[in-house]
């Protein structure tokens, strides 16, 4: 991930707005080269993390606790925006594929207004965890990514991100961990 959206944007003296920033593994990899990161999470334990985590960045870093669709009107539109596997929680919860299309197109309205005109807009979700067909794993994520391409114009590149563990038992124990017995037990008896 670090190597593609190094290689593939310009980060250098950028202003960035990071929604869903967490505990700052994004933000951290493109930190270094950029003038300012407006970071802003729903969680204020998240960003407390992110500010430990970025100490290196204090001088040009802000964070804001806020939801995805209430990040508020910024002075100055930046240059770059990014989310990473936040605005998947957006829409996951909703009942409706109208939701859905409805609460995409409130996310990028939201995140328009506050990129410039020739600004890029990078949005990192998942095609799934512990899966090799690269398929989303969730109805209402797969309406957030067909609005995003087709009403939008987004292009989609796929990203293998896989784990590391010294084990399989160690992979079951931290996967059933994170995200839940079922996923554990997967892990488990496919022995890799």
């Amino acid at each position: 991930l670090e190597a593609f959206l190094l290689n593939s944007v310009n980060w250098y003296g950028k202003r960035v707005l990071e929604a869903g920033a967490g505990t700052g593994r994004v933000t951290s990899m493109y930190a270094p080269g950029v003038e300012q990161i407006y970071c802003f999470d729903q969680s204020q334990h998240m960003l407390d993390l992110a500010r430990k985590h970025l100490l290196n960045f204090s001088d040009k870093i802000s964070f804001s606790v806020c939801k995805n669709l209430e990040i508020p009107a910024l002075d100055n539109k930046v240059d770059i925006f990014i989310e990473g596997w936040s605005f998947g929680h957006s829409v996951t919860g909703l009942n409706s594929l109208d939701e859905v299309r409805t609460t995409t197109r409130m996310l990028v309205e939201n995140t328009s207004r506050n990129l410039k005109a020739d600004g890029t807009t990078i949005i990192i979700e998942t095609l799934g965890t512990n899966r090799i067909d690269g398929i989303a794993p969730h109805p209402n994520l797969n309406c957030f990514y067909e609005t995003l391409k087709q009403e939008f114009n987004f292009s989609q590149h796929t990203i293998v991100t896989d784990y590391r563990f010294s084990s399989n038992q160690e992979a079951s124990a931290v996967m059933g961990f994170f995200f839940g017995g079922v996923m554990g037990d997967e892990v488990s008896k496919s022995g890799n």
